[in-house]
């Protein structure tokens, strides 16, 4: 057969948001990074939820060509970062590999055992990264749990600030006061949900150029894989999931998605450090 042997090439894909050094402690980091490469998802931003986390993330970041790293301090952090934290996290985005800050926001879903910083704490301690984000150029990437009217207003304070509405919640207003907030919005698995209408209805209308997809790994596992580690390479799921609501190819929201990312994240201006 004529061109027989030739593998045919989809667009590549960029998994903006997961958490590799959960994998890592789950054993998986290496299948992860193996199976996005084989799935075509080329770059992986692994997300740092305090200064620990973010160092590891670091060090997985120099040990492997396609991960980048961010650099974050999550609501659930009890306290704003002290002076000698937020040195180690300004020297941290200043790695060559390090593309945003994050993940930071505010989170009101609160319950004993699992996240009890009080909203005031949280919103001290966004507006420290924000800040701090504006410093080095960089993007944010926006936990929002339950918090869609306080994070725009924490954004308002700090209008020099952009980058990603990590793990979209909102419906299509929330998606467009975001946008015009100067973020993208990025849909996870939830927009598989069978209860994720309004999500799925901001996933139909936010514009091409606005957009990218995440997997929140190990978390939010896409239908239909519930019940499995969400691991990076299903970031395509989410992807050709979009493509149907969207009512266009999934190789459409690949190569807009990718494009998003770039602009975004600024992959090209990295260099491999360390490795």
């Amino acid at each position: 057969m004529h061109g027989a042997g030739r593998r045919l090439t989809r667009p590549s894909l960029v998994d903006t948001h997961c958490h590799l050094t959960l994998l890592e402690q789950r054993g998986l980091l290496d299948a992860a990074i193996e199976g996005a490469a084989a799935a075509g998802v080329d770059r992986v931003v692994t997300v740092g939820v305090n200064l620990p986390d973010s160092d590891r993330s670091r060090e997985i970041a120099e040990a492997h060509a396609s991960v980048y790293f961010s650099v974050g301090w999550d609501p659930q952090q009890p306290a704003p970062p002290q002076q000698a934290e937020l040195r180690a996290l300004d020297e941290l985005l200043q790695h060559p590999r390090a593309v945003a800050v994050g993940e930071v926001g505010l989170d009101t879903f609160m319950r004993p055992g699992y996240h009890e910083t009080p909203l005031e704490v949280q919103q001290r301690s966004l507006r420290v990264m924000l800040e701090l984000a504006v410093e080095h150029a960089k993007p944010v990437i926006i936990h929002d749990r339950d918090a869609h009217d306080e994070i725009i207003a924490a954004l308002a304070d700090v209008p020099a600030a952009r980058g990603v509405m990590h793990c979209f919640t909102g419906d299509r207003a929330h998606a467009m006061r975001s946008i015009d907030a100067g973020f993208a919005i990025s849909f996870s698995g939830i927009v598989t949900f069978r209860n994720a209408g309004a999500i799925q209805d901001a996933a139909k209308f936010v514009p091409n150029d606005r957009f990218v997809v995440e997997t929140d790994a190990p978390f939010l596992t896409p239908v239909p894989f519930r019940g499995e580690t969400n691991i990076p390479a299903r970031v395509a799921v989410t992807a050709a999931a979009v493509a149907a609501l969207r009512g266009v190819s999934a190789d459409d929201v690949r190569s807009a998605t990718t494009s998003v990312a770039e602009r975004l994240f600024d992959f090209s201006a990295s260099q491999r450090g360390g490795a």
